[in-house]
């Protein structure tokens, strides 16, 4: 029996029962639709995630902080060769790092967090970054208006975008907005000596306000880094020797997006631990692929589910049809050609079933991305079926179809054309 044939004979059938085929393709329209619309949302809010960071943050930036050791490491070590282990970010460090290739600039970082601004009756509270007067124009981003610190800004900062959004009224609480640029801000410490309060003030100029980043750091503050090493030693009462004694991360800016990998990678063999966007939004991919598998698994369920409805529809095809088997047998059909027949007709129930589930798809897509931003506080997430789903949910229909109708074909192919013919 050539295949244009059973072709034929398979939609005849199908046309015959039009309700059963139809009920039965739902159950796999279903599962498609299932599968593809779930997948797609998670693709979806990958992207939309992958994008936020990549729009939050310098892509070309690798922070680096001191290595940590775990507890198996410590179980094997000794008291003496603890410290040969753990890797502090002290001067000598810092120049091996600064020596890897593709690199641009690279600058410690010594912070001191919670510091309240005051600018006339209004004040903010932030952390005061203290950074490399030299590297600072490569490490903190293009500014909006100003200029950079220089080696001999003792006292000058620049600001991220919102951080003059940032002021609240002393005497009110009532959120301020000032034009900071230009302005001069205080800053008050005090600490206990003696049994003594002691204060002392600083005052800053705003040189540079920088381009929004859409991230927190519009709210940061940026001084030169000797300038908040004096104030911690102000506040402590004690010489602070960071070079020596280590600092708490480095930010580094590499020359071109696709040295990061590498860079983060030679960072982490001299022992640091290496953090980029791009690491954060592989870690965040890899969530994501996980969470595709585990939805695209439950949305299978009713997919293998709607299997057993092909199971039965081709079981009770069979009954109907055992007759006419037994005549195809009598002219000259063998075994062969009705395996293959039914096996078609149970691959067709897959296929109609699983463009019906896309088409379904497409629209629940189409719903899904409309909502969004009710749904999501304004986040509109573009949920679109990428077309390698698309072919694979309409493949693994036809192949669900196939392994279902599989041995119902195969007992119809078994038949005894004798006992077919006899069959009322």
């Amino acid at each position: 029996m050539r295949i244009n044939d059973s072709i034929k004979i398979v939609l005849r059938n199908l046309g015959r029962s039009r309700t059963r085929t139809i009920l039965t393709s739902i159950g796999v329209l279903i599962g498609v639709a299932a599968i593809v619309t779930l997948i797609s949302i998670s693709i979806a809010l990958n992207r939309s995630v992958v994008e936020q960071i990549e729009s939050s943050g310098d892509i070309k930036v690798v922070t680096v902080f001191p290595s940590s050791i775990n507890l198996e490491e410590m179980q094997n070590m000794t008291i003496r060769n603890i410290d040969s282990i753990i890797k502090i970010l002290d001067k000598e460090n810092l120049e091996k790092i600064e020596k890897i290739d593709g690199i641009e600039a690279m600058s410690p970082v010594f912070e001191f967090n919670n510091l309240k601004f005051e600018l006339g009756k209004g004040y903010s509270v932030a952390s005061l970054t203290g950074l490399s007067p030299n590297k600072i124009k490569y490490i903190s981003g293009e500014l909006e208006k100003g200029r950079y610190f220089t080696n001999s800004d003792k006292y000058s900062v620049i600001v991220g975008a919102k951080f003059g959004e940032n002021f609240v009224d002393k005497n009110t609480n009532k959120e301020l907005e000032v034009d900071i640029y230009g302005k001069n801000l205080k800053v008050t410490l005090q600490r206990f000596i003696n049994g003594e309060i002691e204060k002392k003030s600083y005052i800053f100029k705003v040189v540079g306000v920088l381009k929004s980043k859409g991230s927190l750091e519009d709210y940061n503050v940026y001084a030169p880094i000797n300038t908040v090493i004096s104030m911690r030693e102000w506040m402590s009462n004690s010489s602070i020797n960071p070079d020596v004694t280590g600092y708490s991360r480095a930010i580094v800016k590499v020359k071109d997006v696709n040295s990061v990998e590498y860079v983060s990678e030679k960072i982490q063999d001299i022992g640091f631990t290496a953090i980029s966007v791009q690491t954060i939004i592989k870690a965040i991919s890899n969530v994501f692929i996980i969470l595709q598998f585990i939805l695209g698994g439950i949305a299978a369920i009713s997919l293998i589910v709607a299997g057993v409805g092909i199971v039965n529809t081709m079981t009770m095809s069979i009954y109907e049809r055992t007759r006419q088997i037994g005549i195809m047998k009598a002219i000259g059909a063998s075994n062969g050609d009705i395996l293959i027949m039914f096996l078609l007709e149970a691959a067709s129930l897959g296929f109609f079933g699983g463009v019906g589930g896309v088409l379904l798809s497409y629209l629940l897509n189409f719903i899904i991305t409309l909502i969004s931003p009710y749904m999501m506080q304004g986040l509109k997430i573009n949920v679109v079926a990428p077309f390698y789903l698309v072919v694979f949910a309409i493949i693994f229909a036809i192949i669900i179809g196939i392994v279902a109708g599989y041995f119902p074909s195969k007992r119809a192919a078994n038949l005894s054309p004798v006992e077919a013919l006899r069959y009322e």
